[in-house]
């Protein structure tokens, strides 16, 4: 297996903000407040094109509160032109790696959880986030919402690979 490219998401774009081609973003949960300082930098972020990431480079980055921002994308100075980007995910580059790690292989196994009050749920891992120094499991109930768990030896206290079950024990707020 080659190395391979690994693109995280980064946040969702929410709306055209203005004539200038302006955009907001959500930033999603768990990214880094030190990613998000980093975005007025010579790095791009990446939006999946047909399959292919493509690069984008930021003219402007205003941060509006702890979630989102005001950017506008170079090449993309007008309302029409940055509307088509509207609903997109923008990714971020976070290294490079020869095999899945963590807990990549396991998305898709179901999980079982308990709360420390003894409240039980159940659901599926529906994907892994490899954020630098927090790893997290997406986590969608039977109930439809979805939130994320840091991957953590703590909160995982079974693994069945044969029947592809999670035991976990989420932490107060989930």
């Amino acid at each position: 297996m080659g190395i391979k490219e690994r693109f995280l998401p980064l946040a969702t774009v929410r709306k055209t903000f203005g004539k200038g081609g302006e955009l907001i973003v959500k930033f999603r949960p768990g990214v880094s407040q030190s990613i998000i300082d980093q975005l007025g930098t010579k790095e791009p972020v990446f939006i999946q094109v047909d399959g292919i990431p493509v690069p984008f480079y930021f003219t402007s980055v205003t941060l509006r509160g702890n979630d989102q921002a005001m950017v506008c994308f170079e090449n993309y100075l007008s309302e029409n032109l940055a509307a088509e980007w509207v609903g997109k995910t923008l990714l971020y580059k976070a290294g490079e790696s020869a095999a899945p790690a963590g807990g990549a292989p396991m998305v898709g196994y179901t999980f079982q959880a308990k709360t420390s009050e003894g409240q039980k749920s159940s659901g599926t891992i529906t994907d892994f986030f490899d954020y630098p120094g927090n790893p997290c499991l997406e986590l969608e109930f039977e109930d439809g919402t979805r939130t994320l768990l840091p991957f953590h030896e703590d909160f995982i206290q079974k693994t069945d690979a044969k029947r592809k079950v999670v035991t976990l024990t989420l932490p107060e707020g989930i």
